[in-house]
């Protein structure tokens, strides 16, 4: 059954029923995909590796973009995907929260808008949305059933409706079975890198800054992350990049 929130409760008003949802990504999102390379170059693309932060806080972040493998290495510990459990290593590592809630965050951060093109997605186009004094408009994705770790996170995505480049995320958090959520975090986009590939290039953030958000009302900037380095590559990662080590721990999906 195909799952909807309710958009009133973030713009105080019901969508029309024109705004219908669809496995079809619309031409708008497809606009959107297109402005940042398109969604065949990136299919085409086998490795994703970005640098988040710098100095002691820096986190390499290494991807099978064909299987969503994944390596995250920081200086104290490192998180893992082999495609059946999230590890960490060392196993006595601590660190804070979830390593599997946090092994792929960034990563769904960072890969905007394209992973917004995965399978098991619903697409609705929702009304234009005036922030900071500007006008954009909107595509709300979710998901089917089953889907991942969080079937019930929504995002929706605004775009200059001029350049069809990403500028905001719109996205709820629903992790381990804490039911649909209403409460919408927000993200801008407007700092991006043309990455180069085989002669063509895709659009990546070099930064992304979270802003409080109530009633309609953007507010001050609470935190942001800058991605100094990334590349891409035709061919994924090694295997072993993603194997688990000796010394490391399972972290549990509940």
């Amino acid at each position: 059954m195909m799952k909807r929130t309710l958009v009133c409760m973030l713009f105080g008003a019901v969508l029309s029923p024109a705004f219908a949802q669809t496995q079809e990504m619309p031409e708008s999102a497809t606009a959107v995909m297109e402005a940042h390379g398109g969604m065949d170059l990136w299919k085409s693309l086998g490795g994703l590796v970005f640098q988040k932060g710098d100095g002691e806080e820096a986190e390499t972040h290494i991807t099978n973009l064909w299987d969503r493998r994944i390596r995250v290495e920081n200086s104290k510990y490192t998180i893992g995907f082999d495609g059946t459990d999230v590890w960490v290593s060392p196993a006595d590592a601590e660190m804070r929260g979830s390593a599997r809630f946090y092994h792929n965050l960034y990563f769904y951060f960072y890969a905007m808008p394209f992973v917004l093109g995965d399978p098991g997605i619903y697409y609705e186009e929702v009304p234009d949305l005036e922030l900071m004094g500007k006008t954009y408009g909107g595509v709300k994705i979710s998901y089917a059933p089953n889907v991942g770790d969080s079937p019930d996170d929504n995002y929706i995505l605004y775009y200059d409706k001029a350049t069809h480049q990403m500028e905001w995320l719109m996205y709820t958090v629903t992790y381990r079975g804490g039911g649909p959520s209403d409460k919408y975090s927000l993200i801008k986009y407007g700092d991006w890198q043309d990455v180069p590939t085989g002669g063509a290039s895709v659009r990546l953030p070099k930064s992304i800054t979270w802003y409080n958000y109530e009633d309609g009302v953007v507010g001050d900037a609470r935190g942001g992350a800058e991605f100094p380095m990334v590349s891409v590559s035709a061919e994924p990662p090694l295997d072993s990049r993603f194997a688990r080590p000796e010394d490391s721990r399972i972290d549990p999906k509940n």
